[in-house]
């Protein structure tokens, strides 16, 4: 049944011919082989060029359709219809592909739509309508096809804001005209100048939301994770994570409870938290660090609580024991991090502690890093707050499980709307605010 569900998410794959870059209006019927080497056609309508990702994976002469509408016939019959904005990525045979990056894809045998309509940290968002119901998916956006186990999509039911976004969005795309010569591509964003409506969507007003708030209102901003070191609330993370919040709270099995910073290294990226929530589960922190090709796991609330509420657990090896720039108090792990496991524990089959996740290249892949538990100890042995001993023996995956559910918590940084506007325009912090208040 996943073969057959992840099959109806592969994307069309048609390879056009290197072409002159400027952005060129053409009609074309293409014949070739469509994703699982049928062979088929594609009739495509719109303008011609090359795409900004294109030119970041080092093919700035790769020419495709960059906006436009293609129909997708397999058989004699429509597989697909798709109208939009269109992209490189790589394909599950490693090949430079043009696909849709926003925009509607119809099936009509399926009586199903796909909207993809926003990128950001690396991850692509996407609504899909089938039996009638909207469910929200996300996939790393390097990849094109659902289906790449690299690709590491995720699913869930749609919130009512959602639907209301996706019917929207829905009725946005279906009647703008991408394939008309009055069509242009506004930055990356698809605008049609003949059509109010896609013209408002298209420019939204940059940080519209300032104007609900006064300067000291105090709002959540972002959020991270942390993880408890003993049973009396004491808790670490990143710096970046409660770097200029007015207040700090973690969420807990669903309850949140108040939070204090008692001590922050900015220069390694730590801060230690107190909280009147106590835990009789509480991970153990290595002395050494971690050894390389060691298997860690990842746990944390990478997107914040968008994807689900629950806890969220990638697996790797540590890649190298040095981080970025030969930094010797982080090392490189290809466990998958993304924004909001900032803070998070990096945990060996010991359960203990030997790193904390604190950064990823968007552009890369697997180039992950974390904070040494070596550089951990020495902070917070300096302020006096003494760990346990660590675990010599391998743990079972119930009891990790149990560990990391138990230990793990989701944070949330508020801060004053004056302090967010200073830092959105300064851009010289980690922290990574929630989508809504960058746009």
């Amino acid at each position: 049944m996943k073969k057959i569900f992840l099959s109806l998410f592969l994307l069309t794959f048609i390879i056009f011919p290197k072409q002159a870059l400027s952005l060129t209006y053409d009609k074309k019927n293409v014949p070739g082989f469509i994703d699982n080497k049928q062979q088929g056609n594609v009739e495509t309508e719109g303008f011609y060029g090359t795409g900004p990702d294109c030119t970041k994976m080092g093919f700035p002469n790769f020419s495709h359709l960059r906006q436009g509408s293609n129909i997708v016939i397999l058989n004699g019959k429509i597989r697909d219809f798709q109208k939009g904005l269109f992209d490189c990525k790589i394909s599950t045979d490693g090949q430079t592909r043009a696909v849709i990056t926003e925009g509607l894809v119809e099936y009509p045998y399926l009586s199903e739509v796909q909207i993809y309509f926003k990128t950001e940290n690396n991850i692509h968002y996407t609504y899909r309508k089938v039996n009638a119901q909207w469910y929200l998916l996300t996939k790393n956006s390097y990849f094109a096809s659902w289906a790449d186990p690299k690709a590491n999509w995720t699913q869930r039911l749609a919130t009512q804001e959602e639907i209301n976004h996706a019917e929207k969005l829905f009725t946005f795309y279906k009647n703008l005209d991408l394939s008309s010569r009055s069509a242009k591509i506004y930055g990356d964003k698809i605008y049609n100048s003949n059509d109010p409506i896609a013209k408002k969507e298209s420019t939204p007003k940059k940080y519209d939301w300032m104007n609900k708030y006064n300067d000291n209102d105090i709002i959540p901003a972002g959020s991270g994770t942390g993880f408890f070191i003993n049973r009396d609330g004491i808790l670490l993370s990143n710096y970046h994570v409660i770097q200029g919040c007015a207040s700090v709270s973690l969420y807990h099995n669903g309850v949140k409870y108040p939070a204090n910073i008692i001590a922050s290294d900015r220069t390694n990226d730590i801060s230690i938290i107190s909280s009147s929530k106590k835990s009789n589960q509480y991970f153990r922190v290595d002395k050494d660090g971690p050894s390389l090709l060691e298997e860690i796991f990842v746990a944390g609330y990478p997107l914040g609580l968008k994807v689900s509420n629950a806890l969220k657990v990638s697996s790797g090896r540590v890649s190298s024991l040095a981080g970025f720039g030969d930094n010797y108090a982080n090392f490189q792990l290809d466990a998958a991090i993304n924004p909001g496991n900032s803070g998070g524990p990096i945990i060996n089959k010991k359960g203990n502690v030997v790193g904390i996740a604190v950064a990823y290249l968007p552009d890369a892949q697997g180039f992950n890093f974390g904070i040494k538990s070596s550089t951990v100890n020495s902070f917070v042995n300096s302020n006096k707050i003494n760990f346990t001993t660590p675990n010599m023996t391998e743990m079972s995956t119930k009891d990790l499980s149990k560990l990391m559910n138990e230990a793990t918590v989701f944070i949330e940084c508020s801060m004053k709307v004056k302090d967010i506007k200073a830092a959105l325009e300064k851009r010289d912090t980690k922290k990574v605010f929630y989508s809504e208040l960058r746009n």
